[in-house]
Formats: structure tokens, sequence, C-alpha cells
């Protein structure tokens, strides 16, 4: 975590970058803002410091309509996620927000996310969000070395204790209330956040969970690690559970919450659908036709004259995954998806899709679903750069840590054996941007990507993990394989190193494999990383000697080793 001159208080973003990024630590109203969110905001000058100062340029009258929607994701009723749109001097303004530090009592403490701006307003929008009421919430939080989970009252509650008051389980009478296709999956999830810190401090998971009377409800899972060891091992965890399924006793007994439901999305002012999903018969609201400029004789209530307005490319990634929403909770009971509809002059409509399950029958098939349709047309291409830069390292343009581990998730649901694994990790980094700059560093770690993806096949996995490493997953490979391409590697680098006038890149390198499922992929990768780490520990002395010799040989200064910050 970096530092700056105010004060103590550390930030996680890259300030230097153009990418408009931001950052809040809440109990001190600190605000950090990118290069990027500087020049988007056109805040050149006097650069707010605070987000009270930020708030400045926020209009009066939006200001309690924004503290309604913060205070929802800050107390964590509302989960760690917002979208918000609101007037910004003369601008409008979408932002959004991602809780990444909880405190013990579950309050948001560290807050990042993301500037976009249509542009320059004729008018002052009212203020909007993406969320639109509070799901059930309880806190909890877990010691494991007490091996304890303390729940507050509300989790008793949701869990179908009638004495809903606070209580305290251990982490196996946790594990046995999981639903029994859930548990080994999130285990393996779930360890590797918990074993090292290069994995994040973050859980998130779609639960079903037995209630007190032994049926199972779909829950929200959201956790933060909040202490770890001095091997990084987490001891600390909080976090937040909500229900969400729509076959709750309210939802099922209650046809008055459902229309209630209908009538606050079609306030929404979106296109509104209602399907039913026995008959196929489905309702579009006059706002859905009139966005695409159709009549309801040119648009009939069916599913079939939907699908047929659908862009071909996109079918395959819509209509398969809602039919099978349909058919069975276990695929959730919400969704939301982009694509391209055609409008009525035969031009293609960017569309952002939701849609929840309303009511289930006794085997569990969907038979009525609800949802919005909004063209987001305009903004579809900050929207593609914001996926591009979730998956993709900016960079390197290697895959993104949420990438990788969503690839390693995938691989572990499908049962792939054997996978290896390779982590890797620069050596020096620091030396090199403290006596070179960091535009040298930078260009270390792109040349380091280029040569580890020199050996790769084009189904294997390479990702920045953050900062100096690297980890490739070889899907398919066994153990004998991924020493032969670990090989190939370490000759790329020691030709590369073979060049005097060439800056030395040293990598150390761990490799693990799973030849079979009994080997978890989240111990592989453990084990991947430990090699590496044993590795870069044996050769961190004479790595340092050589790229101290290069800079002092080429730069004319000199270098002292003895300095802690290269121990």
């Amino acid at each position: 975590m970096a530092h700056d001159a105010r004060g103590s208080i550390g930030y996680q973003i890259q300030l230097d970058t153009s990418d408009p990024l931001w950052e809040w630590h809440i109990p001190t109203d600190t605000l950090f803002l990118s290069e990027g969110a500087r020049l988007k905001l056109r805040l050149e000058s006097d650069v707010p410091a605070t987000m009270a100062a930020f708030a400045a340029h926020i209009p009066p009258d939006c200001l309690p309509a924004l503290h309604e929607l913060l205070e929802g994701v800050l107390s964590g009723a509302n989960g760690p996620m917002l979208e918000m749109v609101f007037p910004f001097d003369d601008l409008m303004v979408r932002a959004s927000l991602l809780v990444v530090e909880r405190n013990s009592e579950g309050r948001a403490v560290r807050a990042v996310g993301q500037y976009s701006v249509s542009g320059t307003l004729a008018y002052r929008p009212p203020v909007t969000s993406a969320i639109a009421g509070a799901p059930d919430t309880g806190y909890w939080q877990c010691s494991l070395p007490k091996r304890t989970i303390r729940m507050d009252g509300r989790c008793a509650a949701l869990l179908g204790y009638a004495d809903a008051r606070p209580m305290v389980i251990t982490p196996e009478q946790w594990r046995q209330r999981l639903h029994p296709e859930e548990g080994g999956a999130s285990t393996c999830r779930y360890q590797l956040p918990l074993e090292q810190s290069q994995w994040g401090d973050g859980i998130e998971d779609l639960l079903r969970i037995r209630l007190e009377n032994g049926e199972y409800a779909r829950f929200a899972l959201h956790g933060a690690v909040l202490e770890r060891d001095a091997d990084g091992r987490a001891t600390e965890l909080a976090g937040s559970l909500q229900r969400i399924d729509a076959t709750s006793a309210s939802a099922r007994d209650s046809s008055q919450d459902a229309g209630r439901l209908l009538l606050a999305i079609n306030a929404a002012g979106d296109g509104l659908w209602d399907w039913d999903a026995a008959t196929d018969e489905v309702y579009y609201s006059p706002r859905y036709l009139s966005m695409l400029g159709y009549t309801a004789e040119q648009f009939s209530g069916d599913l079939e004259t939907w699908k047929k307005k659908i862009h071909p490319d996109d079918i395959h990634k819509i209509v398969p995954p809602q039919a099978a929403l349909v058919e069975s909770p276990r695929y959730g009971d919400s969704f939301e998806c982009t694509y391209r509809l055609m409008r009525a002059d035969g031009t293609w409509a960017w569309i952002l899709g939701r849609g929840y399950v309303t009511h289930r029958d006794a085997n569990g098939r969907a038979t009525r679903l609800v949802g919005l349709h909004t063209d987001i047309t305009a903004t579809q291409g900050d929207r593609a750069k914001l996926e591009d830069l979730v998956r993709n390292d900016a960079l390197t343009g290697l895959r993104s840590r949420t990438f990788f581990n969503k690839e390693v998730e995938r691989i572990e649901q499908n049962r792939i054996r054997p996978v290896s694994v390779i982590s890797c990790d620069v050596n020096g980094l620091k030396l090199i941007n403290d006596y070179l700059g960091h535009s040298t560093g930078d260009t270390l770690l792109i040349n380091a990507a280029l040569l580890l993806r020199r050996s790769l096949r084009a189904t294997d996995c390479i990702a920045r993990m953050g900062g100096d490493e690297y980890t490739i997953l070889l899907p398919g490979c066994p153990e004998r394989a991924a020493q032969k391409i670990l090989f190939q590697m370490q000759r790329s680098f020691e030709e590369h190193n073979s060049d005097p006038a060439a800056m030395p890149l040293l990598l150390a390198f761990g490799c693990a494999s799973a030849e079979n499922v009994d080997m978890p992929l989240s111990r592989t990768l453990v084990e991947a990383d430990r090699e590496m780490l044993r590795h870069k520990h044996a050769h961190r002395r004479a790595s340092h000697e050589k790229i101290k010799d290069w800079i002092e040989r080429n730069k004319n200064v000199t270098i002292s080793l003895e300095d802690c910050r290269y121990a």
C-alpha cells in the first residue's frame, strides 16, 4: 500500500494512471483521485482532499439522496457495491463504488471506484442508483485461531431461529448447514485468500444454507480478511449474510408483494417486461416498446418475438443461461446481461437486461420472471473498457487477478486434471524503480510478461497478480510437461540476460501439479507460491548484486545493498 503527504493513510490505487480511479478512507474522510479522475472531473487545480470537499461540487439538493444511497453500502445493508449517477459542477458523472475493507462491526473503512463522465449538462438530472431497496442482512465475525463464528441477531433470524439473539457457532457447525453440493466448492474458493494475501482479502459467494425448519434457502455471503499472522494466513474475518432467494415464505405467499415489485420497477422509467414462463407469454411495457421504436402490433407479446430481435452473435450468451435459470434454482434467481437488440429502424441497440424470478413451482422451475431493459448504447464503449480493465492487466496485457480467480473456479467446477501451476516473481524491482525510475520498472515488467508468454500454449492462462508477481495456469498439463515448460522459460531469461547491454531480468520460479481431483487446485497454487518464495530467498542476494553491478556500470551511480529497503 502506498503513502503520500496526507499523513500515514495509505492508498491502494495508482495515482499516476490515466484511468479515472478514486479511493476513499471513510474514518478520516480522506479522498484520493488518480490523474485520470482529476482530468475527467476537470479538477486540475484545487483537487479535493476529502469527500466533504468533493461533495461541495454537487448541488445541495442532490446530497440527501446521495447520502442515503451511500449509507446503505457503507453500513453493509445493501452489499459491497454501488453505482450512482449525479451532477458534478456542469458535468454528469457515473461513479462506481466497491467497499474493500470493513471494521469489526461491519462498517466500511475503505472504498475504491471509478468515474465516467457523459459530458456537459444541459439540465440537472436526478440522483439515481443501480440498487433499490435493502435486503435482509445479518453480520458475522470469524476467529480462525479460536474456531468461532459470531453472528448477530439478524443472522439468527435469517437462519430461522425463533429466538433471534446473537449466537456463536463453530466452522464445523457452519459447514453442516451448507447444501451438500456447496460445501466442497466453497472451501476451495475460500482457501486461496485465507492462505495468502496475494489472492486478495475479499470473499463473495452464493450459497444454499439449511434453515432451522430443514429447508434450504439461498444467501449472498460477503466477507473480508481483517487480520493475518506473520505467515500471511488469515486469522480474523468479518462480513455480511443476505437472504436473496425469491422462494422465501414472503415471496411465495404474497402476490401483493409481486404486484408492488412490478409497480416499483415500472416507476424506474426503464422498459419493463413480465414473463409467464409456463406459457411463454410476455408483457412488454409501452416504455419498453417505445425505446426500440415498435408498436404493440409490431412486437407481439411472446418470447419468440424477443428472441428473433437478438443479434445473432449474442444469442448464445443470452438465451441458454436464462433457460437454465428457469429450469433450476441452482443457477440463481436473478441475472444481468448486455446484448444487442434490433430496433424498428433496423439498427442495433445495446441493452442492459436484468431479470428476477418471483415464483417457482414445487419442482423448482420458474413460473414467473419480471425485469428491466435499459438502452445503454451511448455508454457501451465505456462499459466495454471497464470490462476489459477487469479481465486484463492494463500494463502488461496479461490476464488480471480477477479473471485468473474465475479461471481457477472454472477448472475446479469442471474437475479438470491434470493441471499445473507456475508461480513467478521479479527480483530487484524496488532497486530498479528507486535508481532508474518507475517507467523503467514498468518496461521490465512488460518484458518479463513477453518472455513468459513465449513458452506457453494458447489454452494456458497467465496473469499478473499485482506488483511484480505472475501466476500461470496450465490445464491438462502433467508435472513432467510443466517442468519442460518451466525449463524453456528459464532458458529464455538466460538468453536475455546473456546480453551485457540488456538490463538484468531475474525471476524466481515455483512449480506444482495436481494430477487428480484428490489434490485441490487451491493447494497446488499455494505450493507453487511457496516453492517460488524458497527460490527467491535463496537467490535474492545474488540477484541484487547483478542488478546493482549493471546499474552502477551503466548509470555511474553507487548503490548500497545494506539499505533496509532491499533486504
